[in-house]
């Protein structure tokens, strides 16, 4: 009661303290409308506008799916060969696993972890591309392994030289993920290509050409890198206008997550894009597209919402002022009550030398 005594005392005798109290109304009545035109608010899913922004350019930056929904043995990332279509695979830090190493290299010591490379031989020139051999390719977290935190994925052209491809490289952090792949003939009568022979290559540096059998691979804490090419280069294996490569699923064709980053290569502290849920179900990333000079996935299905930031600011706001604007009523009470009583009352308490009592 003291305190609110002096202050009703200092409000009658200080002209000065009168004025400091109005503009600092002024300054509240200001930060009020700045705040109030930028609530954050979630947006309903899919959004066509996010979903623009969800790319990530080669060598420069990569989209990082937060705490995907990823179970010991589940798919993070499958491929289904097509005609014209040659996929290799370049893996770090990885071994085969105890049946095909015993089954490929029998006399060999016990593996040890480095690269690992899975490749096309000779292709022989096709006038047909119904006849190339196809890769199937399969991503999965490995069984005891700890669960996947984040899976990033990027692109780098460093070892294409002039040569043009699609690449994805997938990251699974601390996970162990197995990789199984397998490439078979779709037409055995066709020439030269009966065996689909491919090149696998071990830590140490032995080679084998390798039959139409599948080969399964562990990648302990590395990068998972898959380029894929046209078995005949007359004929494109791109599609649409900005000639995108669009035969790589997250998982078997869709993965959940908990939110995703598009973040620059060096790790930079704000995210060009940030998408986080809005409910304990996840959020859907699906459709990625592998493009000449970025990649990109598509965000949500319907019924999911997520808030959503660029550089540290929200993308989607509530404006509260706009909202006071467009109801009558209460813009007329904005207009003709609040802001001319509130002129008055500073006339009268701050342009005076002194007050009534």
């Amino acid at each position: 009661m003291g305190r609110l005594a002096n202050l009703k005392q200092l409000w009658r005798s200080s002209l000065f303290f009168r004025r400091v109290s109005a503009v600092a109304v002024f300054v509240l009545a200001a930060l009020l409308v700045y705040f109030g035109s930028r609530i954050p608010r979630s947006v309903s899913l899919p959004d066509d506008q996010l979903n623009s922004k969800s790319t990530a350019r080669i060598r420069e930056e990569q989209i990082i799916i937060k705490k995907p929904n990823i179970a010991p043995g589940d798919l993070a990332l499958s491929y289904v060969g097509s005609n014209n279509e040659v996929a290799d695979i370049w893996l770090e830090n990885a071994t085969l696993d105890d049946n095909s190493q015993h089954l490929l290299f029998p006399h060999a010591g016990a593996a040890t972890p480095g690269k690992i490379s899975y490749t096309a031989g000779d292709i022989p020139s096709l006038a047909n591309a119904s006849y190339t051999c196809h890769t199937t390719i399969e991503v999965r977290r490995a069984k005891g392994s700890a669960p996947v935190e984040a899976l990033t994925l990027s692109q780098s052209d460093e070892m294409a030289g002039a040569q043009r491809f699609r690449q994805v490289i997938l990251d699974a952090g601390t996970s162990t993920m197995e990789v199984d792949v397998h490439t078979d003939s779709p037409n055995a009568g066709a020439a030269g290509l009966s065996d689909c022979h491919k090149l696998l290559t071990v830590p140490g540096g032995s080679s084998i050409s390798l039959p139409p059998i599948p080969v399964h691979m562990l990648v302990y804490r590395g990068k998972i890198d898959l380029h894929f090419n046209p078995a005949n280069p007359a004929l494109s294996i791109w599609t649409g206008p900005k000639q995108t490569f669009e035969a790589v699923s997250l998982g078997d064709d869709t993965l959940r997550g908990s939110g995703l980053q598009v973040v620059a290569t060096q790790h930079s502290a704000t995210p060009r894009l940030d998408v986080r849920t809005r409910s304990s179900g996840g959020i859907t990333f699906s459709r990625l597209k592998l493009g000449a000079d970025m990649l990109r996935l598509d965000i949500g299905r319907d019924t999911e919402s997520a808030m959503a930031y660029a550089n540290g600011s929200s993308l989607y706001n509530y404006d509260l002022i706009d909202a006071i604007q467009k109801n009558p009523i209460l813009s007329f009470a904005f207009a003709a009550v609040l802001v001319p009583t509130l002129w008055k009352w500073v006339r009268k308490n701050c342009f005076l030398n002194s007050i009534s009592e």
